[in-house]
């Protein structure tokens, strides 16, 4: 029986452009409110990223660099015709160095080359499938699998709705607690804002890799969960009351 290669996408990271809140609240006018607002929106990814290299030595540089741009170019056009498009295949990272054996007067014993680049798709579902045939192909790592949404600017003023709507309620409670009539809006700060996204971890990077060392059969395809994306908005807002 066929054996599956299986990963959950539970690692959670952040892309961040947050700054620290400031204290607001300093300096207002008299029978003020300051509060602060969260909205958050969860949606599910329509955009995975893979990041691979290849890695190749040789006791010659430009042997290195052949072979290691032969097993780029079958990658990629295996990719291809799996049905990523090229302008969807983007170079990340391109060196060449010197490897010294350090114990024995630094002598050179070779060059390594290293060539790392990304593989984007809207086929989020089938991100196993491009790592299988890349790693098939020669890429020599897998360096993770991120999934995110491409526009995510629509959830993200959903989540500044949100947002407002969470402080205007703090405001009215805190209105009715110090038994104020009425308040009104006297100003609002559009805080930060975050994008989260899921990744894998790096024990399915690896394996990714070792599993295909061991046996390169078609049969065994790399099977990948994700987790929702969660759009935030947060917001600083003063009321007036009377």
């Amino acid at each position: 029986m066929a054996m599956k290669k299986f990963i959950c996408g539970a690692v959670i990271a952040s892309m961040s452009l947050m700054s620290a809140i400031p204290a607001f609240a300093y300096d207002l006018p008299e029978k003020t409110i300051a509060v602060s607002g969260r909205g958050v929106v969860s949606v599910e990814p329509d955009t995975a990223q893979i990041s691979l290299s290849v890695v190749t030595s040789n006791s010659d540089a430009a042997k290195a660099q052949e072979e290691n741009n032969r097993i780029y170019n079958k990658v990629c056009e295996n990719l291809k015709a799996s049905g990523i498009k090229e302008d969807d295949i983007k170079s990340t990272w391109y060196y060449v160095y010197t490897e010294r054996d350090y114990e024995n007067n630094n002598e050179v014993t070779g060059y390594r080359v290293e060539n790392s680049f990304t593989v984007k798709t809207n086929d989020k579902d089938n991100a196993g499938k491009y790592v299988d045939i890349a790693v098939s192909s020669g890429a020599t790592e897998v360096n993770g699998i991120s999934f995110s949404v491409e526009n995510p600017q629509e959830y993200y003023d959903l989540a500044l709705k949100q947002a407002l709507l969470n402080a205007q309620d703090s405001a009215e409670t805190i209105k009715e607690s110090i038994g104020a009539n009425t308040i009104n809006v006297y100003s609002v700060e559009e805080q930060s804002s975050r994008f989260s996204y899921s990744t894998t971890n790096s024990a399915f990077n690896e394996k990714a890799v070792a599993d295909y060392a061991e046996d390169s059969s078609a049969s065994m395809p790399t099977e990948i969960t994700y987790d929702d994306i969660e759009i935030t908005a947060n917001v600083n807002a003063v009321y007036k009351f009377s």
